[in-house]
């Protein structure tokens, strides 16, 4: 078995590799989730493929987030678009693995929300049960405020602590993306 992991910046995708991200997001997320690479995420987003014989068999990134957590900005990884293409063969996992080692390097934190749980707690991630409800999205636009009720945090805590002093109080997390 022949598994390695790749990551490449969001601004150099080939086409190829945009068609298939969107199919699988289709394919696990339904119509809806088709996303526009360059309006919907930033050149820098880091996208990771897992490869069995240079064929994809999961995919996921880490894109570049700025919350306002009690009027300071904080720079973060929103873990999205996690995606094993083929299930039950542990590329999922390595995928995980992936994303964990390169925020380790980086020394940055990583967060998304899921209902998945345990699949990412066994990966090897942190969760917190509830932790979307702590979150606010402002639309930079109108001003309006929404908080999405239903999601788990899964994380990696970086160097600066972040998810360590968001759980230290009870305060709101502002976010400029209403999904990532």
């Amino acid at each position: 078995m022949n598994i390695k992991s790749e990551i490449k910046k969001n601004k150099i995708l080939s086409e190829s590799e945009k068609n298939l991200i969107n199919n699988n997001r289709i394919k696990e997320f339904g119509k809806e989730s088709i996303i526009d690479f360059k309006r919907d995420y930033e050149p820098n987003t880091e996208w990771f493929f897992v490869k069995e014989n240079n064929k994809i068999v999961a995919l996921g990134c880490l894109r570049p987030i700025i919350i306002d957590y009690l009027n300071k900005k904080h720079k973060i990884m929103g873990i999205c678009s996690i995606i094993s293409i083929e299930k039950g063969k542990g590329y999922g996992r390595k995928l995980i693995e992936s994303m964990i080692d390169y925020l380790k390097k980086k020394g940055k934190t990583g967060l998304g929300f899921t209902n998945q749980t345990e699949f990412f707690k066994k990966a090897g991630l942190k969760t917190e049960r509830d932790f979307i409800k702590r979150f606010v999205y402002k639309d930079s636009a109108t001003k309006k405020e929404t908080i999405d009720n239903e999601g788990d945090g899964i994380y990696y805590e970086g160097k600066e602590d972040f998810i360590k002093k968001v759980l230290s109080t009870q305060s709101m997390v502002f976010i400029e993306i209403i999904h990532w």
